[in-house]
């Protein structure tokens, strides 16, 4: 498997395992097999996000003692009814509501950042990116300090390595230069992160593109209902490149980083090993819909147009459109990164690809509609 995550019996040595360290269990693995998370206090924030939902999922089936920590516990226990968790009330913005909070804690799993709105103009400008994400995770990394965590894993985001990167693909060598208050307050969190790494805790950043498998939500998910509704037009042939990740491949990747040793200090940039053009989603989506592929495409200047006057009405009436300048340079420019470090040094290998996703997305999307 992607992980090769073991799950011993350990038999009456079961309590003695749990008093184990994080450091010894490692022990218990070689360079190809990854120890196991059973009996590992580890404490998850952005529990009950998209992503995090699907990570505090698989730590459960994997035996793991789990802790979230979370601003809306109601929420948090609806969606693990009857499972044993300990679920704390934090504010990462608020330093005092940390203390205490990670005490027996050896592994730290941070997902948490600001979510703006739906319908909120410039999502990737919002205000509150920098305190929740930038000095939240400065608080967190406090916290974990002074409560000695062994081990920390940050999920952080291609954003951090800004829109004007070139021809990809793109590898952790090449300087980031966010564009964004999201990417910006992103890449402080990280910096936090790998300091407290200099001071001796075990840290892993991990940046993911485009998330998709996410049962109905998620970039791909909307365009598949646009397309399907004939709200999406017949795509210019731009032949761009971006990057995905399955949702599950990247809780994957977050476990091995949990637990490999040699992820220790390291950043690495995941995907699903790919690069699709936004004409090649368009053609797979329809013909998995049923539809013929169109023999004519809108000239890429009437999107422009299109883009420019939406995001003057944002502008005006302080309400985000469907489609913007924001939305077309997603769906024209370049978005390529290279996993190929994590893969050579941790032995990550993606199980999801597009090509054989979409498919299955749209039987879902069909399935719902009907």
């Amino acid at each position: 498997g992607i992980c090769h995550l073991r799950h011993e019996d350990f038999g009456e040595g079961g309590s003695s395992l749990k008093a184990m360290n994080l450091q010894d269990r490692l022990k218990l693995g070689t360079s190809t097999e990854v120890s196991s998370l059973k009996a590992v206090p580890t404490l998850v924030t952005g529990a009950t996000g998209k992503v995090g939902c699907h990570l505090v999922t698989a730590l459960l089936e994997r035996g793991a003692d789990v802790a979230l920590l979370t601003r809306d516990p109601k929420s948090a226990r609806s969606l693990w009814r009857g499972q044993r968790l300990d679920i704390h009330s934090a504010d990462l913005t608020d330093p005092s509501t940390l203390v205490g909070r990670l005490d027996g804690i050896e592994l730290v799993l941070h997902l948490a950042s600001y979510s703006p709105p739906p319908q909120a103009p410039n999502l990737y400008q919002a205000a509150s990116h920098w305190p929740v994400t930038a000095e939240g995770t400065r608080n967190l990394v406090d916290a974990a300090l002074a409560a000695g965590i062994r081990r920390f894993v940050y999920l952080s985001s291609v954003k951090v390595m800004g829109a004007a990167i070139g021809k990809g693909p793109v590898d952790e060598a090449t300087p980031p230069a966010p564009d964004t208050l999201y990417g910006r307050a992103k890449l402080a969190a990280e910096r936090s992160v790998l300091t407290a790494g200099e001071a001796g805790m075990q840290v892993c950043v991990l940046r993911s593109p485009m998330i998709y498998g996410l049962t109905g939500t998620g970039n791909i998910a909307r365009m598949i209902d646009a397309v399907a509704r004939n709200r999406f037009p017949p795509w210019p042939k731009i032949h761009n490149r971006r990057s995905s990740l399955h949702v599950q491949d990247l809780i994957a990747a977050a476990l091995l980083a949990a637990t490999h040793p040699r992820a220790w200090g390291c950043t690495y940039l995941v995907t699903d090993g790919k690069g699709y053009s936004t004409r090649w989603l368009y053609e797979r989506i329809r013909l998995a819909l049923g539809k013929p592929v169109p023999g004519w495409a809108v000239p890429y200047w009437v999107l422009a147009t299109a883009a420019c006057g939406a995001t003057w009405l944002e502008t005006g009436f302080h309400r985000r459109m469907p489609f913007n300048h924001e939305a077309l340079r997603k769906l024209t420019e370049d978005a390529w990164f290279s996993s190929d470090r994590i893969r050579t040094e941790l032995g990550f290998t993606p199980r999801h690809n597009l090509a054989e996703e979409i498919p299955r997305m749209v039987k879902e999307y069909l399935d719902g509609t009907r």
